[in-house]
């Protein structure tokens, strides 16, 4: 009995874990697509591509980092795959010019 109700209690706090982060991707992408729609001219269709790329991006470094003990450099690394990745995703629907914008104007929504 009491193995079944620790597995229970475990299984509801990893869900809530799972909440908190992907609670954190999705504001996160959020606050930088209302930056990015504000400055850029864009559809509702490229804004919600836009969105779902960056919180897939957000999720995914927050999956590969927390809980696992990376260093400052090992963490930079992970980063840096997820940009890039990011950055190649934006390419199939905007030219250069406008994935640096929106590379900006992400970054620049952090310091909000």
């Amino acid at each position: 009995m009491k193995k079944i109700l620790f597995t229970a209690v475990l299984c509801l706090f990893t869900l809530f874990v799972e909440a908190q982060e992907n609670k954190f991707a999705a504001n996160r992408s959020e606050n930088a697509v209302a930056l990015i729609t504000s400055q850029m001219e864009i559809s509702n269709a490229e804004a919600e591509f836009i969105q779902q790329t960056l919180y897939n991006k957000y999720a995914s470094n927050a999956r590969k980092i927390r809980g696992k003990g990376l260093s400052e450099d090992e963490k930079k690394a992970v980063y840096k795959t997820a940009s890039k990745e990011t950055r190649q995703k934006l390419m199939t629907r905007f030219n250069r010019e406008e994935v640096q914008k929106i590379i900006d104007l992400e970054r620049k929504s952090f310091k909000k």
